[in-house]
């Protein structure tokens, strides 16, 4: 039997997500504006622009991405729901995927490496010496573990799109595979080529705010295309 799917509420979600998803690129780019000083050797020319961030900056960057998360989640839902009808093993796995983005993103990641940025700008005040090496070893005792943990929901998350809609176990063509969230990050990565300016550099921090509107803006711009399948071909379950 066809399961009833309400096209406008998925809309809506998506809608809802994307504006999740810009607001933590306004988040990222807060912190991420600048230009680094590639004088200093290694890591500290990579992290250098930290150092001239206003305290500020950290402080909404944090709160944004802390609202953003939760925000942006609402939107994959969405998705989600498109996808349980073609492959209830796909959409669980999309959906556990959602979830960790949900739990490690926001309050967890996010937070955290914004906290890591404003730890460094301190410690390179109060001992240049140390700042580096104590910086580090923040970063690996706080951070670090949440980011792995975000990554293997996302590698997840990522996975299951991608067989989902490449498999045709979704109402979308084929090819909106493109549409997955790490598709799009890896795609604006690409921009690091262009070297070392302020704009540049923000985009390379939002890079996975970037594919998560990539892929919210893609599947609702692929919306009416998906419920024209849908409605043709009726639903399939797995």
């Amino acid at each position: 039997m066809q399961e009833n799917i309400n096209w406008s509420k998925i809309s809506s979600l998506m809608k809802i997500g994307l504006l999740g998803a810009f607001i933590i690129l306004i988040g990222d780019f807060l912190i991420g504006w600048g230009v680094k000083d590639l004088s200093l050797p290694g890591i500290e020319g990579q992290i250098s622009q930290y150092l001239t961030i206003s305290d500020s900056r950290f402080f909404w960057s944090s709160i944004l991405g802390v609202i953003g998360v939760p925000v942006a989640a609402v939107g994959h839902f969405g998705i989600y729901r498109l996808l349980k009808p073609y492959s209830k093993k796909y959409a669980k796995l999309y959906a556990i995927g959602g979830l960790g983005f949900l739990v490690f993103g926001g309050a967890g990641v996010h937070l955290s490496s914004v906290a890591a940025g404003f730890f460094y700008k301190y410690m390179a005040t109060a001992s240049p010496d140390m700042a580096l090496a104590s910086s580090i070893k923040y970063f690996c005792y706080f951070p670090l573990p949440l980011c792995i943990a975000l990554m293997l929901f996302w590698i997840i998350m990522g996975y299951a799109h991608i067989r989902a809609v490449a498999g045709g176990f979704s109402p979308y063509p084929r090819w909106c595979w493109v549409f997955a969230m790490p598709a799009g990050t890896l795609l604006i990565t690409l921009i690091t080529f262009f070297g070392n300016h302020a704009i540049v550099n923000a985009i390379t921090v939002g890079a996975f705010s970037i594919g998560n509107i990539w892929a919210l803006g893609g599947h609702l711009l692929m919306l009416n295309k998906a419920k024209e399948n849908y409605d043709s071909k009726g639903n399939r379950n797995f």
